[in-house]
């Protein structure tokens, strides 16, 4: 070996050590000639870190296509975990795609074979066996109700390929199995890329507490195939000839941003800003969508002089009366010094003006001192609005809309919204999950509160409001 050779490992492990690793984890890699990239030590670093008592237990690597996710993963579970724990299971699984024992051989050869790692692996039943009887069985899905063949045993370490072609319940279903009877902290590993069924859960779990760096128990390591120097030009090219979200989603790894994606603009980035104070001289209103079962949203809007438009703060509840809503609302304003004034005339959907007992919706939100009025609800042209707000990077046509950070529900709801396929020009409507996650709420309360500010640029506010009760039974909302 040449004098280069060993400068390039003396930095490689400096690195890995600055970043967490400890000495045994890069001894264990080393032995097998495994030298991890820098994105990959960070996920190294983080597996390791799990081993503490208040460390992590979910770690998620990747986003991009080819960073090399799997390989890294493997690696962490075949030449560390199960090496340092004698009798270790683990479950390894992954979606069944074409070749798919082939491709696990190849896998398997890169990580084990290369400085030969003693191991017995059957392929007819997928067991990988180490020398000191740690052992990973390779599991495969085609959907996800092949999982259910796992559940009920106990796996020290859990990997998930492809971790969104799986629902949140299936996922947490696969964590009640991660459990131990051994002197060591269960785990999952999970790989995946932007969309998919999974899409909104994962991005909820890993990518936000990531974003906002407000992870407990989970990490994310983000990667693209720009931090692979292994991957061929070849690959990295194809991904580069991707357009429209294939191309967000596959070279740069963006989880805002899937297939069907009606908003297409929206970059996080771009959109949501830190909060700041308002000025006394901005317009400020709010816009209301009722809920009971699923969640009242009413976000709080603000305009500055130059027609940008803000949403400055968020209330998502489900379950309460109105009189407590009301409270809420007012705490909300005097949060942002704006006056109770905008209580008296607040857009809501059509459905509160409905009368189905002696007092409507609106008129107990009235007594508890919130005046709800009819809201503008042309769903097309309320989400062409939106899409005008939020400008197109790609034509330098710049945005006119921001949220700001705290607003959780709107910034999660946005990018996961869908083109009706009955109807390409509409949105999707979607309703909560059981947990209470996803849905449109803070949608049609937005595209409410935007309407609204359109209405009054128009100064067209003395127009006699719709009849509520008649665009109700036209199934106007």
């Amino acid at each position: 070996m040449d004098d280069a050779y060993y400068e390039h490992k003396r930095r490689l492990f400096a690195d890995a050590l600055a970043l967490g690793c400890p000495q045994k984890q890069l001894d264990h890699f080393d032995s097998a000639d495994y030298h991890p990239q820098p994105k990959q030590l960070l996920f190294h670093a983080a597996a390791r870190a799990c081993d503490q008592p208040d460390g992590p237990d979910q770690i998620g690597f990747g986003g991009a296509r080819g960073p090399g996710k799997s390989h890294a993963a493997f690696a962490q579970l075949a030449l560390d975990d199960c090496r340092r724990q004698p009798g270790l299971k683990a479950l390894y699984v992954r979606k069944i795609g074409k070749q798919a024992k082939e491709q696990f051989d190849d896998l398997r050869r890169a990580v084990l074979r290369l400085k030969p790692v003693p191991h017995n692996y059957d392929r007819s039943t997928g067991t990988l066996r180490l020398w000191n009887n740690s052992q990973i069985l390779i599991g495969n899905f085609r959907s996800e109700a092949d999982i259910d063949k796992y559940l009920g045993l106990e796996y020290d370490v859990i990997v998930v390929e492809e971790t969104t072609s799986l629902t949140e319940a299936k996922y947490q279903a696969l964590r009640d199995s991660n459990r131990t009877s051994k002197d060591w902290r269960p785990r999952i590993y999970t790989t995946t890329n932007p969309g998919n069924i999974g899409h909104a859960w994962y991005r909820r779990r890993f990518i936000e507490p990531h974003r906002h760096q407000g992870e407990t128990f989970t990490r994310f390591i983000p990667a693209t195939v720009y931090d692979n120097l292994h991957i061929d030009a070849g690959y990295r090219r194809k991904l580069e000839e991707n357009v429209g979200w294939k191309r967000r989603a596959y070279l740069y790894g963006d989880w805002e941003i899937a297939a069907g994606q009606y908003f297409t603009t929206f970059d996080h980035n771009l959109h949501v800003l830190q909060p700041f104070s308002l000025p006394a001289s901005w317009w400020t209103w709010l816009a209301f969508d009722y809920g009971y079962s699923h969640p009242t949203v009413v976000l709080l809007l603000a305009e500055d002089g130059d027609g940008n438009v803000y949403v400055i703060d968020e209330h998502v509840q489900a379950g309460w009366l109105p009189a407590r809503h009301a409270d809420a609302l007012r705490a909300m304003l005097d949060r942002h010094g704006v006056g109770h004034e905008v209580l008296t005339e607040v857009p809501a959907g059509l459905d509160v003006f409905s009368k189905t007992s002696e007092l409507t919706i609106a008129d107990q939100y009235a007594d508890a001192g919130v005046y709800l009025v009819p809201a503008d609800i042309d769903r097309i042209n309320g989400a062409a609005e939106l899409a005008t707000l939020l400008g197109d990077a790609e034509t330098e046509r710049q945005p006119k809309l921001r949220i700001f950070s705290r607003c959780h529900r709107l910034i999660e709801t946005i990018p996961l919204l869908q083109h009706d396929p009955k109807r390409p020009e509409d949105v999707l409507k979607v309703d909560v999950d059981e947990e209470g996650w996803g849905g449109d709420d803070a949608y049609d309360a937005l595209r409410y509160g935007i309407m609204t500010r359109t209405r009054r640029a128009l100064s067209v506010w003395s127009l006699p409001p719709p009849d509520p009760i008649e665009v109700a039974d036209r199934g106007g909302f």
